[in-house]
């Protein structure tokens, strides 16, 4: 309860107030529009001599996109959120505004309209990467005709087919513990699931608990000093590198690390875990059939070889994994 009640409070904290940042200029929307050479239809788009802010742009041989916020002097961002689109094919403008967008964690409501870091665009979606602070963003995620879809508390790392999407939720930088967090969200049924950590607790993150819980046992002052809530169930981890995803399986591979994330002042520092973990997935799609793999990558490339982490998502070697390594019981 007492961590619950700590991270609400973190979370909160970071989200409070919104400032202006990225594309910070005083441009008005017409001048940036100019910029690409388009020529903006002023039945359509109604900002075109206001000052605009805090957005970013998408410039493609299919599209433009430019989501903005209108600049009102105040040095915060105002919602709405402004969005043009130019489609190159039909010529033709289209535009849409959100007042509001909101993504769920720990039990709240995260307001996630922010600057926008960066817009892309994949099987006729938007993806609108914002920014609420240097700890936390959010994934705007719109339809074909500009209608918000979803709201992700984190950032994407893939998928699996046009409607599943893998992302990292966001983490509080300045907490003192750091667990990675990885979800598999559906578009199509607006479901979440938590895929990392894996449940049930698998051998190498109980080995991390042990060593943990063996650590706090004789360190219960370093833990008050440094304001750390010493949950040996809940400890630093960090995603290397890009997750794998084979739509064929619907499984994925990522490598995390418990090495420990947050260093403090003095000798007495919480010991690491191990750097290379491996974990492979396959049934993602399916929650009731979805089944994990945890090994270090060492015993990994000495069992199926130095192969990159798509390698081990065929389905020859998908069957070999799951055959050779016993799976977790609860």
């Amino acid at each position: 309860m007492l961590q619950r009640a700590i991270l609400f409070f973190l979370l909160l904290a970071s989200v409070s107030v919104v400032w202006r940042g990225r594309h910070a200029s005083n441009d008005t929307l017409r001048q940036a529009l100019a910029g690409h050479g388009l020529a903006p239809d002023v039945k359509t788009i109604k900002n075109l001599d206001k000052s605009i802010t805090s957005g970013a742009e998408l410039d493609d041989a299919k599209q433009f996109v430019i989501a903005y916020y209108v600049d009102d002097g105040s040095g915060l961002l105002q919602p709405p959120l402004f969005l043009e689109r130019y489609d190159r094919n039909r010529k033709e403008w289209k535009n849409a505004s959100l007042p509001d967008a909101q993504a769920q964690s720990a039990d709240m409501h995260v307001p996630c309209l922010g600057s926008i870091m960066r817009i892309t665009s994949s099987a006729g979606r938007l993806f609108l990467d914002t920014h609420i602070n240097p700890s936390a963003g959010c994934t705007l995620i719109l339809s074909q005709d500009m209608k918000l879809e979803a709201s992700l508390y984190g950032w994407v790392l893939g998928g699996l087919g046009e409607d599943t999407l893998i992302y990292h939720r966001s983490q509080i930088h300045f907490a003192p513990v750091h667990p990675a967090e990885i979800a598999r969200y559906d578009l199509r049924t607006k479901r979440d699931m938590t895929i990392f950590p894996p449940k049930p607790e698998p051998a190498i993150r109980r080995a991390r608990a042990a060593q943990l819980r063996e650590f706090y046992k004789t360190n219960e002052g370093w833990c008050n000093k440094n304001n750390d809530p010493c949950d040996a169930e809940y400890f630093d981890s960090a995603l290397q590198g890009e997750v794998a995803t084979n739509e064929t399986g619907s499984a994925l591979a990522l490598l995390i690390s418990y090495e420990q994330i947050q260093l403090v002042q003095g000798d007495v520092q919480k010991p690491s875990g191990p750097k290379d973990v491996l974990y492979i997935y396959r049934g993602v799609g399916e929650e009731a059939k979805m089944e994990y793999r945890e090994m270090l990558l060492a015993d990994a490339k000495a069992r199926f070889g130095d192969v990159p982490l798509q390698n081990l998502l065929k389905p020859e070697v998908l069957q070999k994994i799951f055959s050779e390594v016993a799976p977790e019981k609860p």
